[in-house]
C-alpha cells in the first residue's frame, strides 16, 4: 500500500511539474516584400500567353490530336457572332494549308467583334463544342 502511495505522489508531482514546462515558440514565416506578394498585371498574362502560345491547325484539333488546355493561337474572318460583351460566342474561319477551317470561339474578353473582321486571338483550346468545332476559349483578342 505504501508502495502504490509513493507511486501516486510521484506521479502527481511529475505531473504538476511538467505543467510549467515553456512551450515551443511558433517559428513565423518570412514577411513577404511586396514584389513578392502583387499578382502579375494583365497586360503581363496577355504577353505571357502570347509567347507561349502556338498556332493551332484545323486538322490537327479536328482529329483530336491536340490536348485540351494547350495554349494556342489562330487567325482568321469573323463569320458569325451569336452575341456581344464578355462570354459571346462567335466563329472564326481561317484559310490553312490550301483549306478552311472553322473555329467556335467562347470570348472571354471586353473586346467586342463584328461579323467580317479579321483578328488574332490568343487562348486555351477546349476541344469540340456541341457542333464538333475545335473550340478556343480566348481571353486576347487583337
Amino acid at each position: 500500500m505504501k508502495k502504490l502511495l509513493i507511486l501516486l505522489a510521484t506521479v502527481c508531482l511529475l505531473t504538476a511539474c511538467g505543467g510549467n514546462e515553456e512551450k515551443a515558440t511558433k517559428t513565423e514565416e518570412p514577411v513577404k516584400t511586396q514584389e513578392e506578394t502583387t499578382e502579375p498585371t494583365q497586360d503581363e498574362l496577355d504577353a505571357k500567353l502570347k509567347a507561349e502560345a502556338t498556332a493551332l491547325d484545323f486538322v490537327s484539333a479536328n482529329g483530336d490530336e491536340v490536348a485540351e488546355g494547350t495554349k494556342v493561337t489562330i487567325t482568321g474572318e469573323v463569320t458569325n457572332v451569336a452575341g456581344q460583351g464578355i462570354g459571346e460566342a462567335f466563329t472564326v474561319t481561317t484559310e490553312e494549308n490550301g483549306g478552311f477551317g472553322m473555329y467556335s470561339i467562347k470570348n472571354l474578353t471586353m473586346k467586342e467583334v463584328t461579323q467580317g473582321d479579321t483578328v488574332t486571338v490568343y487562348g486555351v483550346y477546349d476541344g469540340k463544342d456541341e457542333l464538333s468545332m475545335p473550340s478556343i476559349v480566348v481571353t486576347v483578342i487583337e
